[in-house]
């Protein structure tokens, strides 16, 4: 028993262990705080810093302002440049948002300018058909796509759903475009 007991009292220095007795006046602890600061860019400053650097690019792009967002002033300049200007314009953006740490997203922000051109290509010469098709239907434009036209010529009373689908059927055809799947809407 008595060397049992005298085993556990062994003394501090010979266990090795370091007390706040055993610390010196002339002893410094310090302690490492490491913090990692994750800086969060919001979507406005992001596409602000994108048309700063496609300003320092060469392009004349003003600040979005107000319910205004990059893609609305960039639209334009895509629309006006050709196939190669499109290309260059897009790749200049993707570069600028690398460089900036500004993530696109998906395709929605900011989508590949000649998939854009195409797009409202075809629209317009959709639409140019509903019109040969007795259909008065306004031009549609990047920002306001074909089909909320046509679903506000229905729920106005303009026409009938029926109408506007059998006008656009005949136009799927005569253009040679596949219509688009069911149930989207």
């Amino acid at each position: 028993m008595f060397i049992i007991s005298s085993a556990c009292s062994a003394s501090n220095d010979a266990q090795g262990v370091v007390s706040t007795q055993d610390l010196s006046t002339d002893t410094t602890v310090t302690t490492v705080l490491e913090s990692v600061v994750e800086e969060t860019l919001t979507p406005e400053d992001a596409q602000l810093l994108l048309a700063r650097c496609l300003r320092d690019s060469g392009y004349d792009v003003q600040d979005p302002k107000n319910n205004d967002d990059l893609r609305s002033i960039l639209t334009p300049i895509f629309l006006a440049a050709d196939e190669r200007g499109r290309a260059e314009l897009f790749q200049t953006i993707q570069t600028c948002a690398e460089e900036n740490n500004i993530p696109l997203g998906d395709n929605a922000d900011f989508e590949n300018p000649e998939d854009i051109a195409d797009r409202l290509d075809t629209e317009l010469e959709f639409a140019q058909c509903l019109r040969g098709k007795g259909i008065e239907v306004e031009d549609p434009s990047v920002d306001r796509p074909l089909r909320p036209i046509l679903v506000e010529l229905v729920q106005s009373g303009q026409y009938l759903e029926d109408q506007i689908r059998e006008a656009a059927g005949e136009c799927f055809d005569d253009l040679g475009l596949e219509p688009p799947e069911q149930g989207g809407g």
